[in-house]
Formats: C-alpha cells, sequence, structure tokens
C-alpha cells in the first residue's frame, strides 16, 4: 500500500517525516543487498479489562533481530520510537534488494507480504489487460509468488528486488513510504498486528 506523501506527512506514525536519507554527492552507487532478519513474535499485552483473575492476552509482532539465530533482538533507534507496535522499519533505494530471512514464532501461519508496487498476481493482471504485443513485464516487490503462509516454527528467505516504480515520484521529495504485512488470508493474520513500514529512497540515496 503506498501512502501518498501529503498525507503521510499529516499523519503521527507515518514515517516519512523521520526518514533522514544521507544523499551521496557523487554519482549513484550500485545498488545494494540489504539483509534484516524478522521473526513474528508472541508479545504480552495488557490484562483483559475487567478480568478480576487477571487474565492477560497476547500479540503478534514483527520484531528485527542481529542475525539468523534469532537470540538477540536489535535494538529499535531512539528517532524511531514513534513506530510503537508497527514492526521493523526497512529501508533501501531503488535497484537494491531487500533480504529479509523471516521465522514465524506465532502459533499460526503467517508470511511477509510487501504492499510495495505489484504482487505475481497483480502483474499478470496488468499484463493480460494490455493490448500491447508483447506485454511489457512489471517486476516488481513480492513479484515472485513468494505469498505462501510459513507454518509456526518455520523459517523463509525473501529478496525483493526494489523497481523504479517503488521509488519515489516527482512529488515524493526523495523517499515514499510502502507496508509490509501478513498476508496468508486468515482472520486470525489479518487482525494480529504483523504490520511494518517499508521507505524506499531515489536510487544512490542512502549510504
Amino acid at each position: 500500500m503506498r501512502i501518498p506523501v501529503l498525507v503521510a506527512l499529516a499523519v503521527p506514525v507515518v514515517l516519512v517525516s523521520g526518514a533522514a536519507a544521507v544523499y551521496s554527492v557523487g554519482r549513484p552507487v550500485a545498488g545494494q543487498v540489504r539483509t534484516y532478519y524478522i521473526s513474528a513474535d508472541e508479545v504480552a499485552a495488557e490484562a483483559v479489562p475487567g478480568a478480576a483473575d487477571g487474565t492477560r492476552y497476547v500479540k503478534a509482532r514483527y520484531r528485527e533481530y542481529t542475525d539468523a539465530s534469532f537470540t538477540r533482538q536489535k535494538p529499535r533507534p531512539a528517532g524511531w520510537d514513534h513506530l510503537a507496535f508497527l514492526g521493523p522499519l526497512i529501508r533501501a533505494d531503488v535497484g537494491d534488494t531487500i533480504r529479509i530471512v523471516f521465522r514465524n514464532r506465532v502459533g499460526f501461519p503467517v508470511n511477509v507480504h510487501p504492499d510495495a508496487v505489484l504482487s505475481s498476481a497483480a502483474n499478470s493482471r496488468a499484463r493480460t489487460s494490455l493490448s500491447v504485443t508483447p506485454a511489457p513485464t512489471f517486476p516488481g516487490l513480492g513479484a515472485d509468488g513468494d505469498d505462501e503462509a510459513v507454518a509456526p516454527g518455520g523459517t523463509r528467505t525473501y529478496r525483493w528486488p526494489v523497481p523504479a516504480q517503488a521509488g519515489p515520484g516527482t512529488d515524493d521529495h526523495g523517499s515514499v513510504l510502502w507496508l509490509y504485512h501478513s498476508h496468508t488470508g486468515q482472520a486470525a493474520s489479518d487482525d494480529a498486528g504483523l504490520i511494518g513500514p517499508i521507505i524506499i529512497y531515489k536510487r544512490g540515496a542512502l549510504h
């Protein structure tokens, strides 16, 4: 899901306003592989209101770790405290590849789906709707058909090349905000709170 910049700047949880990119003064750098170790975790929440026995419940959250052992959680920078319950911030330039090593540690199947540009199904629909021959391709984040659910305890590695259409337009001030979330088609997944931000910068913006 792409968030219009003017709307994003007006909403407190929106990230563009806090994303201080460092721009290179030289030529745009070659694309990099940016790796994130993300787990879907069960996180304790507050007690159930009015429960005399102190009943508590848990929520599912995306959390970032330092490596593939998923033993040490990566601290969130102080400047991004306003993300609150949102998952870890993923940042990349146009031309980069986002690599996510994902582990499901909740009790139901979930995954990580990027709403940046087009899914494989949307690619197919877009191609068949065009009258030109041959129809152009629409490579985009998540375009490799990687929406299969990851079972509890399972691990999966996602690789999302960042195409130009995922990057900022002329009115986006150098970056654009997208979302990632679980996309398994289950109500439990949709309502669990598994959602996080992706900021895509123009090519060569990030050091």
